[in-house]
């Protein structure tokens, strides 16, 4: 099964696990780790490095983060590099992380990139009022 594990500023990743579960049900293989106030680098490195140790060495690491180039998303790409299984994805959401937990034993793991990445982005919309004339109903 894919692990999939997600680190945000704050707690933000746990709490989406805890919306996505709402939709989805309890959840295997998923882990979020924050990067808290006050956190040293090596404690976070030691944290992420001891969470993506404990999956399976040969089933995939899909890593969600909040924010291209901050602290979450160095420390897991540096990580990467010892770990020829994990992926790093940046930009995460609800519809993203709906699509991978849903997906993620159906699909080949790039197929499964391809869809999370077009799925996050079609999560992002913007609601415009039009004009409704009275015989439109």
């Amino acid at each position: 099964m894919t692990a999939v594990l997600i680190c945000t500023h704050g707690n933000t990743g746990a709490e989406m696990i805890k919306s996505a579960e709402m939709i989805c049900g309890e959840q295997d293989n998923c882990d979020a780790v924050p990067f808290l106030m006050g956190q040293s680098l090596d404690e976070l490195r030691t944290t992420l490095k001891n969470t993506v140790e404990q999956y399976k060495t040969d089933e995939a690491v899909i890593c969600l983060t909040d924010l291209k180039g901050g602290t979450p998303f160095n420390t897991l790409v540096a990580l990467s590099e010892s770990h020829a299984n994990m992926t790093v994805i940046t930009g995460v959401n609800i519809p993203m992380l709906l699509q991978l937990l849903v997906y993620r034993n159906q699909l080949s793991e790039d197929e499964l990139i391809d869809d999370i990445i077009t799925t996050g982005k079609e999560g992002i919309f913007k609601f415009e009022v039009t004009d409704v004339e009275d015989d439109d109903f």
